[in-house]
Parts: C-alpha cells; structure tokens; sequence
C-alpha cells in the first residue's frame, strides 16, 4: 500500500500530531479578546474551525491597529506641518506689512525731496548765494564783536 493510500483517518492523525493528541492552542499569538473567544466555546486545538476563524479576525484586527496607528501618525505629522506653514504665512504677512510700510517711507520721502527741489528750483541766484554767504557774514560779525570787547577791556583797563 502507498503513502497516498493511506486511510483519511491515518492521514488527519498524522497531520494532528500523535495518536490520541491534538495540537493544543498557542496562546500567545493571539490577543486578550480572542483568547477569550476561544475560552467561551472551550476550544482548545489549532485545527478547530472555529480557532481558525478567530485567529484570522484576530490578525486582521492586529493589521487593522497598525494602519489606524499610522494613520494616526500620519495626521499627527501633518498637523506639524501644517503649523509650520502656518508660520511661515504669518512671518511672510508680517515681511510684506513691513515692507509696505518701507514702500510708504520711501514715497514720503520722494514727496519730500521733490518739494525741497522745487523749492530750490523757484529760489533766484542771489537767494542761493546769500544762503552760502550766511555762515561767513555770521563769522566775521562775531570777530567784530570779539574784538570790540577786547579794544573795549584793554580800554578800561589802561584808564
């Protein structure tokens, strides 16, 4: 007789470990919640249909875990990147506020220099050279003054 002859009961025996005993239930691969599945029904081998069953729910809510706490993280990232976005908006708002207040500075500044020169331009050439002469005619009054007190003190003095 072949090995393929075999009886299916010699078969599932063999497959279920030795005569008489079943391969009992690792309970540390599955979680609290299915152990207590498999506890309810008093199922105790590996090969019970229904420990099948409750294994792969038991894996797939696992996996279904994992994604969920990635998903998780992907978001809690995401918000950190949107809050960096965030400030850089701010801080780019805050340089185009300062620069538009540059930008109102330097009109006024334009303003200001264009009425200066028009100023200058409507003065008559004596205005402009009595304008330069001002410091020097100042000057030598105040050395006139100087020197009157002076003659006037050693004046006093000899008398």
């Amino acid at each position: 007789m072949s090995v393929s002859a075999k009886p299916k009961e010699e078969q599932c025996a063999l497959a279920q470990g030795p005569v008489g005993r079943s391969p009992q239930i690792d309970r540390s691969q599955y979680s609290d919640d299915a152990l207590s599945v498999l506890d309810y029904y008093h199922v105790n081998r590996e090969t019970d249909p229904l420990a099948i069953v409750v294994g792969a729910i038991d894996r797939m809510t696992a996996n279904q875990r994992e994604v969920i706490s990635r998903f998780e993280t992907a978001i809690a990232l995401a918000g950190i990147e949107f809050g960096r976005i965030d400030l850089a908006i701010q801080r780019a708002e805050e340089i185009q506020q300062r620069v538009e207040s540059l930008v109102t500075a330097v009109a006024r500044m334009q303003e200001d220099f264009a009425l200066t020169t028009d100023k200058i331009r409507k003065r008559s050439n004596s205005d402009i050279i009595l304008n330069h002469l001002k410091p020097f005619i100042y000057g030598l009054f105040g050395a006139l003054l100087t020197l009157l007190v002076l003659f006037a003190v050693f004046r006093f003095k000899s008398s």
